[in-house]
């Protein structure tokens, strides 16, 4: 038996039922933390750590403050019998631990601890607050030792000469969730002081702060947003839906915690059909690649996705793809956005099928940049009398917040995708028959290259009607460039015999 029919053996394994993934993921939340080798996950299940509150007897404006971070209050705002049907307190600070550690291109491998009421901390590192800062901020039971945490610091230090500071709070991301989603208001309020500190001390300007964070991580940057004062950005990467979708805006991130908020969902579905992600917009711009839900290549019925995984890329990886591929394809996304000179431009559109059909395919306003560059999108505007390159807003001319820009991406690396709009106009011979059923392919030729056999009907065979105009929209990595100067079709008739 070849490799290759061993692996496709193994996939036949792995087309799980919804229950059985679940009932993996259950058992992933418990051996993640051995993984990333920073706490014992026992010492987690100590029931003494762990505070739960009943729906129908919310705290009435209990508060609880933390030292010189501020305080925190559970009302019957925080409620909702659906999506936010528990709440309870952060654990304290010790437990959770939030640190900050510091790379830049003069120590891009060994990061440094930064402790801002540590003052000599900040004075001996490598830290300067004119420079851009970016942070990054991990989600659910995730640490900064994971891949992609390294690969996204590496990336952006990579870009340019900025302050990449990633945000550990291992210490408070781990099971159970609804304590997890707890502690990311008192890491927001780690975040804001550190900011606000280093404002105060060292000159730091927050509008050249820029915060990344992946599912709890998203709304844990809107929590710091909301206590630092003209905050540059943030960038949601797939926020995380349990707890968050549909509740008030001081409970998840929305627009006012930045002066600007772009965000990426990749797994809008219902928590019930296992999608961690929201799928209402919360930013000023909100990306939905692929609908934001189902991202190709996530499909383990299509081919022996996780057993290459585990090959090419390890353990820890292959468990993401198993129990999340969709929700972390965001953060995949807006790595490879960070250096890639292929933009990520997404198209307003009221729907993704209308994007498909061509409808909304006109940029100017109507368009905008997926990922880093989020903040050049047409359709914002730059304050000029501000030497911040973070400060932009919405245009008067283009309202987003609300809007969804859709785009189409590939299932691997590279996952850019140059969009083309193709136009089909059939004849109406006399004597055909008025439809036929077939698959289309089209060859483009341009100035600059030419791309063969794009296939239109990539997903089924499509019946066409004589004497009518069919408009697609097709996704290729190459860029033509200048004008197409040829378009060659061809039609595989499907005949059905009787």
């Amino acid at each position: 038996m070849n490799a290759k029919h061993m692996i496709g053996e193994g996939m036949h394994q792995l087309q799980l039922t919804a229950r059985l993934r679940l009932m993996l993921w259950c058992i992933l939340l418990g051996l993640q933390p051995a993984f990333g080798g920073i706490l014992d996950p026992f010492n987690w299940a100590r029931s003494d750590r762990i505070e739960v509150n009943i729906p129908w007897l919310p705290f009435e404006n209990e508060t609880r403050c933390y030292d010189d971070l501020g305080c925190l209050n559970i009302t019957r705002s925080w409620y909702h019998l659906i999506h936010r049907p528990f709440n309870v307190f952060p654990l304290p600070r010790v437990v959770i631990n939030t640190r900050f550690i510091l790379y830049t291109k003069k120590n891009p491998t060994d990061g440094q601890l930064l402790n801002v009421n540590v003052n000599k901390t900040i004075v001996k590192s490598n830290f300067k607050s004119h420079r851009l800062t970016k942070m990054i901020i991990h989600g659910f039971i995730d640490t900064p030792l994971s891949n992609w945490v390294s690969e996204m610091k590496d990336e952006l230090v990579k870009a340019g000469d900025y302050n990449v500071v990633v945000v550990d709070w291992a210490g408070g991301s781990l099971p159970l969730y609804t304590q997890a989603t707890a502690n990311t208001r008192l890491v927001g309020l780690e975040v804001a002081h550190f900011v606000n500190t280093l404002q105060r001390d060292h000159g730091l300007n927050p509008l050249d702060v820029h915060i990344i964070g992946h599912s709890l991580g998203a709304h844990t940057a809107g929590y710091a947003g909301e206590r630092i004062q003209g905050l540059g950005r943030i960038t949601g990467l797939d926020p995380a839906e349990p707890y968050f979708q549909g509740m008030p805006t001081h409970v998840r991130l929305d627009p006012t915690d930045a002066e600007f908020v772009d965000v990426i969902h990749t797994d809008g579905k219902s928590i019930f059909l296992l999608g961690y992600g929201m799928s209402q917009p919360v930013g000023h711009l909100d990306f939905y690649p692929n609908n934001g839900k189902e991202q190709p290549g996530c499909d383990l019925t299509e081919g022996p996705l996780v057993p290459l995984t585990l090959v090419k890329q390890g353990l820890e990886e292959a468990s993401r793809v198993l129990v999340a591929c969709n929700h972390v394809r965001a953060i995949k996304l807006f790595t490879d956005s960070i250096n890639n000179k292929c933009p990520y431009i997404g198209h307003q559109c009221p729907s993704y099928q209308h994007f498909l059909a061509g409808k909304c395919f006109h940029c100017g306003h109507g368009c905008a940049i997926m990922g880093f560059h989020a903040d050049s999108s047409p359709g914002l505007i730059t304050d000029k009398n501000n030497n911040s390159e973070n400060e932009v807003y919405p245009s008067e001319e283009q309202e987003t917040i609300g809007a969804k820009y859709y785009l189409s991406t590939g299932k691997e690396m590279p996952f850019c995708q140059r969009h083309y709009r193709i136009a089909i106009q059939l004849a109406n011979p006399k004597g055909a028959e008025s439809w036929v059923q077939g698959f289309l392919k089209v060859t483009l030729l341009s100035d600059r290259g030419v791309i063969r056999g794009m296939d239109l009907t990539p997903a089924n065979y499509v019946k066409l009607e004589h004497g009518t105009t069919y408009t697609i929209v097709v996704t290729n990595p190459m860029d033509l460039g200048g004008k197409v100067r040829k378009v060659t079709f061809q039609i595989f008739f499907i005949i059905f015999s009787q």
